[in-house]
């Protein structure tokens, strides 16, 4: 007996109760401070059992980890699509406009600031998969087309040391509560580093 169409709805209805958590929990923490919202505000606005929780969340912070999850698929889904300009230097510089977009738009700014922890591990997860594989395989291109030099260093290890940097101006514009232009600040700063991967 195939059972493939049966078990395909079934994943499919759990992924969408797990989105639902997360989504109740991002707007529970636009309405109050995290440390003020408890596993049963969460599971009451989902409409789930808090066995139900429990069998996708550990903890109440796990949730908003799951942000990560969400920001992967829009960057390979999304975002990916949207990296056509003819140098890979531009797509680099697209790349982060929509990194910065993320944290400050699509994410709203608690979110970003809880985030942004050092007990993070969505910090140190295998980036091949996610959003940073995406610019792992832009600056592979320009390393393949003479437009960048490593310098020793190969893409995935570029991206990190982009990837630390934009991350600590995001954490910058956090600890400031958002009072400059993040937009224009990644701009120029990556536009600077980019600057030094030259040729």
């Amino acid at each position: 007996m195939n059972d493939g169409p049966v078990r395909t709805k079934g994943r499919a209805k759990s992924q969408q109760t797990k989105l639902n958590i997360f989504n109740a929990a991002a707007e529970l923490l636009s309405e109050m401070d995290f440390e003020q919202i408890t596993i049963r505000d969460i599971v009451r606005r989902a409409n789930v059992s808090v066995g139900t929780f429990y069998n996708y969340y550990a903890t109440k912070m796990e949730v908003f980890y799951e942000t990560y999850q969400v920001a992967d698929h829009y960057f390979n889904e999304t975002v990916s699509r949207l990296l056509t300009q003819p140098t890979a230097a531009q797509r680099v510089d697209c790349f982060f406009y929509h990194y910065a977009r993320y944290s400050s738009e699509l994410t709203d700014m608690k979110m970003t600031r809880l985030l942004y922890n050092p007990d993070n591990p969505w910090f140190n997860r295998d980036p091949t998969g996610g959003m940073v594989g995406v610019l792992i395989d832009v600056l592979q291109d320009g390393l393949d087309r003479g437009e960048f030099s490593g310098h020793g260093a190969d893409a995935a290890e570029l991206a990190d040391y982009l990837m630390i940097c934009v991350r600590g101006l995001i954490y910058n514009w956090c600890t400031k509560k958002g009072n400059y232009d993040l937009y224009g600040a990644t701009r120029k700063l990556v536009g600077r580093l980019m600057m030094a991967l030259r040729p």
